[in-house]
């Protein structure tokens, strides 16, 4: 526990910044620790990720290409994005299924739905504010 220290009266204004300060400054720690972690294990969670086809994509191309990269850090924010660099074209389709068509225009029905980048995005949106509270709480 800090020491107590005794402060004039004209002093007090610039020792309640100083706390705020610190304070602010330990908030922003646990802020980006707590994204690093979890953007960190949700990019893993995706990787995982390979069962689309029978016998899944044996050359683990998409599941490779899933990436963490920070978008903006400030004094007052941090933000990262989780994507799939190389097969970005590829994550809505798994996702949601597309209708199957020839070069004609005739459809053939429609192809599974794989959601797999939802459940990972529900896990992150509750695991953050739980890591931050630790953190924070520490």
């Amino acid at each position: 526990m800090a020491r107590a220290k005794k402060i004039k009266p004209i002093d007090l204004s610039a020792a309640v910044n100083e706390l705020l300060k610190e304070y602010g400054d330990a908030v922003f720690d646990a802020v980006s620790e707590s994204v690093e972690e979890v953007t960190d294990e949700a990019t893993d969670k995706l990787r995982q990720v390979n069962h689309f086809a029978p016998g899944g994509n044996p050359s683990g191309a998409y599941a490779r290409s899933w990436v963490n990269d920070a978008v903006r850090r400030t004094r007052v924010s941090t933000a990262k994005v989780v994507h799939n660099e190389e097969h970005y074209r590829l994550t809505h389709l798994l996702e949601n299924g597309h209708v199957i068509r020839n070069g004609t225009g005739r459809t053939f029905g429609r192809t599974g739905k794989y959601p797999h980048i939802a459940p990972v995005n529900d896990w992150a949106k509750e695991e953050l504010p739980k890591r931050f509270r630790q953190k924070v709480s520490k």
